[in-house]
């Protein structure tokens, strides 16, 4: 019988044209439509002011609670989570002390170590692969 197991985490990348000159608010909308946390049904790009405010409060060197979070965006608690949640999935924001906070001290910190992640389950889909190829007699060039 097969086990199941609940994903660690959820890597989304999107290939999506880079802004032509450099904005912070154009820059930050682009990296959240790149990770998947803005989506088109989001009219009120509520992932993407989330996440403007956990970026700014890294360079606080802070996070901020659900409470405040809300508070501060006008948004109800359940939604709050909601995002919180899928944020955290994607490895990007992370809850410590009582706060949420990007995963690392910057963001360009933050996907460095999302990379290496991301590195590290290729080579263990790889030596699976390989594990299964060998299993099955199937021969790699």
């Amino acid at each position: 019988m097969a086990s199941y197991e609940e994903s660690l985490a959820e890597y989304v990348i999107l290939s999506v044209r880079k802004p032509s000159t450099a904005d912070y608010t154009a820059d930050l909308e682009w990296f959240c439509r790149t990770f998947g946390f803005l989506e088109s049904r989001d009219k009120q790009k509520t992932a993407y002011l989330i996440f403007k405010s956990l970026v700014e409060a890294a360079a606080h060197n802070t996070g901020l609670t659900s409470d405040e979070l809300a508070e501060k965006l006008g948004l109800t608690r359940g939604t709050m989570i909601h995002h919180l949640n899928k944020l955290m999935k994607s490895g990007m924001v992370i809850f410590h002390e009582g706060k949420f906070k990007l995963r690392e001290r910057s963001l360009k910190v933050t996907v460095e170590e999302i990379h290496r992640d991301i590195n590290r389950l290729f080579e263990n889909v790889v030596e699976i692969a390989e594990t299964i190829d060998h299993t099955l007699g199937l021969v790699s060039r």
